[in-house]
């Protein structure tokens, strides 16, 4: 019988799904209007967002992989992600973005996706799910089955 994941991994898990479907999204919407991107001298080449959305929509197959796995390395891929991500979001905002009025609201928004990711993947629970996982995993040497 399969164990029950802790709050902290689901939610790991939910983020993980969203920014593989975020990668998705965005390698699907490039392709799909790449003309109209072309177009209309779009500041993002969409050959550049179905790159990273292609991109995103691996890392996330293989974080989801590596969660189901019960992988102990995902612990700190899924924070690692998240910050990447984080980073390709601000320097297109800054650099390729006209400017928008709701700063605050990313910044505050950024904050509370890494606080919240963090605190997930650092858990006590959370880590005591994903070694006991390893644990399972691991051939006892002692043993004369092994």
């Amino acid at each position: 019988m399969p164990r029950k994941r802790p709050f902290g991994v689901t939610l790991l898990l939910w983020l993980v799904l969203s920014l593989s479907a975020w990668g998705t999204v965005r390698l699907f919407a490039a392709l799909r209007f790449w003309d109209e991107l072309t177009e209309f001298g779009a500041r993002l080449s969409p050959l550049y967002l179905s790159i990273t959305g292609a991109g995103w929509a691996v890392v996330g197959g293989v974080l989801l992989w590596g969660l189901f796995s019960g992988k102990l390395w995902i612990r700190w891929a899924v924070p690692a992600s998240i910050f990447l991500w984080l980073v390709e979001y601000w320097i297109e905002r800054i650099f390729f973005e006209s400017p928008r009025e709701n700063l605050l609201f990313a910044l505050m928004a950024s904050v509370l996706l890494v606080t919240v990711t963090l605190i997930s993947a650092l858990h006590r629970r959370t880590r005591q799910f994903f070694f006991r996982s390893e644990e399972y995993e691991q051939p006892n040497e002692y043993s004369e089955s092994a």
